[in-house]
C-alpha cells in the first residue's frame, strides 16, 4: 500500500476529521475537541465557525448516544460492528461536509426516514415552527434526547436539505448513511 499517496489523498479532499471504529464518551469528547482547534485554524468567519462546530458537536453525539440500539447477536452483526460509527468532515472551498455512518435497527428505518423527509419539506419558518413545537411537547426519550437534533442540524444549515441513506444489511439490521452540507459564505 502506498501509505504516502494515502496521505495526500486525505490532504487533497480537505479532510479535517475521519474516524471509524467503536465511540466512547472520551472519544466523543476528544473528537469534539480536535474539531474546535481544526476549525480555529480553518475558519475566519466566526459566524459559520460557530455554526458548523455545532452542527458537528450534535452529528457526533446523536451518534453516540444511538450505537446501542444494536443487539449485535440478534443482528448478525459483530458486537464491534454494533457499536462502530464512521465520521468524516471536510472543509471544501465553498462548505463543510459531515458524513456519519451508523448501523441501526432495520424497523428504524421507516420513521427517521419520515422525520428526515418532514425536515426537508418545510422552509425555514416552518422549521422554526416545528423546533418551538417539539420543544413544548418536551417529550425525551429514555436516552434524554428530546428529537431536536435533525430539527436543528436542518435551522443551522442554512436551507441545506439533510441528504441520506438506507442500506439494508440483513432483515433486521440497516446501514444509515447521513449528510450534511454547511455553506462557509454568509449569504
Amino acid at each position: 500500500m502506498d501509505y504516502l499517496r494515502s496521505y495526500k489523498n486525505i490532504y487533497d479532499q480537505n479532510i479535517i476529521l475521519m474516524f471509524k471504529g467503536e465511540l466512547t464518551f472520551d472519544l466523543v469528547t476528544a473528537m469534539i475537541g480536535t474539531l474546535e482547534e481544526r476549525l480555529e485554524e480553518l475558519e475566519e468567519n466566526r459566524k459559520v465557525k460557530k455554526k458548523f462546530y455545532n452542527v458537528a458537536t450534535e452529528c457526533i453525539q446523536n451518534l453516540y448516544y444511538h450505537l446501542d440500539e444494536i443487539n449485535a447477536d440478534d443482528m448478525k452483526v459483530s458486537s464491534y460492528d454494533s457499536n462502530s460509527a464512521l465520521i468524516m468532515i471536510a472543509a471544501r472551498k465553498r462548505f463543510y461536509s459531515l458524513q456519519t455512518g451508523n448501523y441501526i435497527p432495520a424497523e428504524r428505518t421507516k420513521e427517521i426516514q419520515k422525520r428526515l423527509d418532514d425536515i426537508n419539506a418545510v422552509d425555514a419558518d416552518e422549521l422554526r415552527a416545528l423546533y418551538k413545537k417539539v420543544l413544548a411537547e418536551q417529550e425525551f426519550s429514555d436516552k434524554g434526547t428530546g428529537g431536536l437534533g435533525f430539527i436543528d442540524i436542518a435551522r443551522k444549515t442554512g436551507g441545506q436539505k439533510l441528504r441520506y441513506k438506507f442500506q439494508p444489511v440483513t432483515d433486521k439490521v440497516s446501514y444509515f448513511t447521513f449528510q450534511i452540507r454547511l455553506p462557509r459564505i454568509e449569504g
